[in-house]
């Protein structure tokens, strides 16, 4: 392996890692609303307060986001081919964070309502699957242990996407297929948002 191409590798390797841990990061911002909540009635000052509730709001949807992104960039067979991916574990977590995004940018996530909890159960399963993919699939016990001589160990370490293209295909296909139909999604419904905002406008006189 070229020293150019060991060093493409290690980059999609670690941003793939750092995907993960951004999904359990946001994950846990989610399900501590309540504590950054408690804490924002303590302030006197509506300044302080604003800071508070944006710093939280920027920290809890921006390691969202950039888990989406990261989570983007490895799912395609190429790189699948050459780095460890989680099967199918890491994949569909992506897509469920992306679900949880969808549904914050088009829906009403920022009071308790049904958006909110949909979108943190989102989020919950994506940051799920991705730990699962990567303590069971990606970083499981090596050969100086013996657990991982077990069929449970082999089985699931097989499902690493440098070792099984056949598993890693189907992977792809169905994930892409689910984010296709998510973009196409979006892209409606931000057009049909934008005609109506149109028709709103007032007419020049």
């Amino acid at each position: 392996m070229t020293n150019q191409k060991a060093l493409e590798v290690w980059t999609a390797q670690t941003l793939c890692d750092i995907g993960i841990l951004l999904s359990v990061i946001s994950f846990l911002l989610h399900i501590g609303r309540s504590y950054f909540e408690r804490i924002l009635a303590r302030f006197t000052l509506r300044v302080a307060a604003d800071i508070w509730w944006v710093v939280y709001v920027v920290l809890r949807d921006g390691t969202l986001l950039f888990a989406a992104l990261f989570g983007f960039w490895h799912l395609n067979l190429d790189l699948m081919a050459d780095i460890k991916v989680g099967l199918p574990f890491v994949p569909l977590g992506t897509v469920a964070l992306a679900g949880a995004l969808l549904i914050k940018v088009f829906r009403n996530a920022e009071d308790v309502n049904r958006s909110l909890r949909l979108s943190t159960w989102l989020v919950t399963l994506g940051a799920l699957l991705n730990t699962f993919g990567y303590v069971f699939v990606m970083e499981g016990p090596g050969d100086e242990y013996a657990a991982s001589k077990s069929i449970f160990w082999q089985t699931v370490q097989s499902w690493k996407s440098n070792e099984n293209p056949e598993l890693a295909t189907i992977t792809f296909y169905a994930t892409f297929t689910m984010l296709a139909v998510m973009a196409a999604f979006a892209v409606a419904k931000a057009v049909r948002l934008f005609g109506t905002t149109e028709k709103e406008k007032p007419e020049d006189v």
